[in-house]
């Protein structure tokens, strides 16, 4: 039997795969459960758990409590993350799947306001915010795990296929709230809503399966053999890292921002401005989750063709010059129109930066520190630009009844990823090279590999 810290090309090959697996896996769980957070407060929490508001405002109350969720994934995304870099990333992955799973499904069995009043989003928050902490190092930990697995040369395409998992999980709620929608309206406000929330639980048990049969990152086996783990990680990033951090959080701006309103306040946008059917909008969802299955690793391999920072700045300026025709062919009220719209969007536009986030944050660390910097970073600037942006969209949306100044907020998260991108460090940098690097120019940032 080979040793493991010099693996044949066949096991190596194998171990890729099985990282690839789990972190499909570990991400299809992490966004089902978060696309029926967002889509039962977009339809069904602002009538269940806020009765007594307006239904925008009521919008809006729900969409904050899933903010609150996302401002807690950086408390996640330290914690576990810290732990990943010191006790080692596939025990932590399992932990935060557990952890993630099973306070969704809890989520399905909470009662109502009618029934236990202002307990009901009270204990709704809860687990919100346990929800996001678990999920706070989930994506970034994928990420991690199979860039330490990959190939230099090939680690665009490699990075990219977990992201398959964010399209998997999106279809997944999706259909199973399409599904749902041919439910008489009393009985699924009564408990069919409940349903894809229990359903988390099958989720955890395939899910831990596949994870505990993945190897642990040839990177992270590295550290150890030459006991460089850190002692504490997270004074470490910013002790000698903090610039690269920023960069990796301002990066995260425009995808954050354009996915997670596209998710939910597009939904409710259609749904409640517009008065379009529910299904409309979530068709159109599932349509461009199933296209961006084929758009993951499109983009992944260009950015190994051309260069991680190109495609991904050419990703967010595609974002900027999208958003008003989005609203444009939104407003037709023409359903093809409509699903059209969201498959440009989300399906297109902004997967240049989905399919390569992963290579070009984790090029920005070394491994002692990866997990760290890399799913802190991602999640504070999810927290900002993903967590906010339904809230603030909704407010903007209820104070002025027009997409524009919604419009004009996606475009300034495109610029701020756009500039931090350009400014930032080589997508080489500093996995085998010394800090010293870490300070050069823009253009460095848009070279091909």
């Amino acid at each position: 039997m080979s040793n493991v810290m010099s693996p044949t090309p066949q096991e190596r090959t194998k171990w890729v795969r099985r990282a690839i697996l789990a972190g499909v896996i570990g991400t299809t769980i992490e966004w089902y459960d978060f696309v029926l957070f967002g889509t039962a407060s977009a339809l069904v929490f602002n009538t269940l758990f806020f009765p007594q508001f307006d239904p925008l405002i009521g919008t809006a109350a729900a969409l904050t409590t899933t903010a609150i969720g996302y401002f807690f994934r950086p408390l996640g995304g330290f914690v576990f993350g810290a732990l990943g870099d010191r006790i080692g990333r596939k025990n932590v992955l399992a932990a935060t799947l557990v952890l993630m799973g099973l306070s969704t499904a809890l989520i399905g069995l909470l009662p109502t306001y009618a029934q236990a009043g202002i307990w009901a989003p009270i204990l709704m928050l809860v687990l919100r915010i346990l929800q996001g902490i678990g999920a706070g190092a989930e994506f970034g930990g994928a990420q991690v795990m199979v860039s330490e697995h990959a190939s230099k040369k090939r680690q665009g395409l490699l990075t990219s296929l977990p992201g398959a998992g964010l399209a998997l999980g999106i279809m997944l709620g999706t259909s199973f709230y399409s599904l749902l929608d041919f439910m008489p309206k009393d009985e699924f406000m009564a408990w069919g809503w409940r349903l894809p929330f229990l359903a988390s639980v099958i989720g955890i048990v395939v899910g831990l399966l596949i994870r505990m049969r993945v190897m642990e990152s040839p990177e992270y086996l590295a550290v150890t053999r030459t006991k460089e783990k850190p002692k504490s990680p997270v004074r470490e990033v910013f002790a000698s890292y903090k610039r690269n951090w920023f960069v990796a959080m301002f990066a995260c701006f425009a995808e954050n921002a354009t996915t997670n309103l596209v998710k939910t306040f597009v939904l409710a946008y259609a749904a409640t401005f517009l008065h379009l059917d529910k299904s409309v909008g979530l068709n159109g969802l599932f349509v461009a989750s199933l296209v961006s299955l084929f758009t993951y690793p499109l983009f992944g391999w260009l950015g190994d063709r051309l260069g991680i920072g190109r495609v991904y700045i050419g990703s967010a300026i595609a974002v900027a010059l999208f958003i008003f025709p989005m609203f444009w062919m939104i407003d037709t009220k023409s359903v093809p129109t409509v699903i059209v719209a969201i498959v440009i969007i989300y399906a297109i536009a902004v997967r240049g930066m989905s399919a390569t986030q992963g290579a070009y944050l984790a090029n920005l660390f070394p491994a002692r520190i990866r997990f760290t910097g890399l799913a802190s970073s991602r999640e504070v600037g999810s927290a900002i630009s993903g967590g906010l942006g339904p809230v603030l969209a909704t407010l903007l949306l209820a104070a002025t009844h027009s997409y524009w100044p919604v419009a004009i907020y996606m475009i300034s998260q495109a610029a701020i990823t756009i500039a931090a991108v350009w400014i930032g460090p080589s997508k080489r940098t500093p996995i085998d090279v010394d800090v010293e690097e870490e300070a050069q120019p823009a253009p460095r940032a848009l070279r091909a590999s």
